[in-house]
């Protein structure tokens, strides 16, 4: 038995964090929350509380948006907020407001809740979003939130994208038109293929990278044969402007804005060279 993984675990966490290994090495799923997933957990919900479940900051301020319990648990205050991937939302508006290489379809692979499309379409970004999502209950959370918002009509929502969705999808949209935000855990390194690159030469894309699924190289190498390509990661959040965070502790604001991730996240902006 490997007691190094019990050793790194309970200097974290103590024993919830033992506990933790031990019921992973029996086979046992449940997990119990330690202080650190609890505290950002009850922030979170008080955040949800005091936004009434509206984006208050960034780019999709007045967005209704009802979370993903399972995947928004922790993240969920940064979106209330604005501030989740904020550096996306501010390349795409930078895109957007560039009238000799702004798009008129916004094609979200991997769309979640809506955060990013309904967002988008609120403020006027897009008229039309296409999203693909296989998770049946985002899907239908997705739906929901489009119709709060009065942008059901703005959308078409499909499952999820197969290896050759855009023999079918270049029919009804011209892809030369369409900016892509792909955000797939990892199956972006299958999606991109060499033939589906060819096809999206000359569309805008926005890419999670998720490297720690597969080394990013040959995808980008593939990708700077059609795109010009600019790396963009988390940077700096100003938490001074949210006065609803005032009364929270130094030690804990910082939570509240987490983004739940592994380690730091690239995002490839890829406009088309021609």
């Amino acid at each position: 038995m490997n007691l190094s993984k019990f050793t790194y675990a309970y200097e974290r966490f103590g024993f919830v964090g033992f506990l933790n290994v031990l019921l992973g090495k029996i086979g046992i799923k449940f997990r119990l929350d330690n202080q650190l997933i609890r505290l950002i957990s009850y922030h979170s919900k008080r955040v949800e509380k005091l936004t009434k479940k509206i984006i208050i900051g960034g780019f999709y301020k007045g967005t209704k948006l009802n979370l993903n319990k399972g995947w928004s648990r922790l993240d969920g205050a940064s979106k209330y907020l604005g501030l989740y991937e904020y550096e996306v939302q501010d390349e795409i508006s930078k895109i957007q407001k560039n009238r000799t290489i702004r798009k008129k379809y916004f094609v979200n692979i991997g769309a979640g809740d809506g955060f990013h499309a309904l967002g988008l379409l609120k403020k006027k970004y897009f008229n039309k979003a296409i999203l693909f999502e296989k998770d049946t209950q985002a899907s239908d959370l997705l739906l929901t939130n489009a119709k709060i918002n009065r942008l059901k009509n703005n959308i078409e929502l499909f499952k999820e994208a197969k290896i050759n969705f855009l023999n079918d999808f270049s029919l009804t949209h011209k892809l030369k038109d369409c900016l892509f935000l792909i955000d797939i855990e990892g199956d972006e390194f299958k999606l991109l293929n060499a033939k589906n690159l060819k096809l999206l030469n000359k569309s805008i894309l926005v890419i999670e990278i998720h490297d720690f699924y597969q080394n990013p190289t040959p995808l980008k190498k593939k990708l700077k044969k059609y795109f010009k390509i600019k790396t963009v990661t988390t940077g700096m959040r100003d938490l001074s402007k949210y006065k609803i965070l005032n009364e929270i502790h130094d030690n804990e604001k910082w939570l509240v804005v987490n983004e739940d991730r592994p380690k730091k996240m690239e995002w490839l902006i890829c406009l088309p060279k021609n």
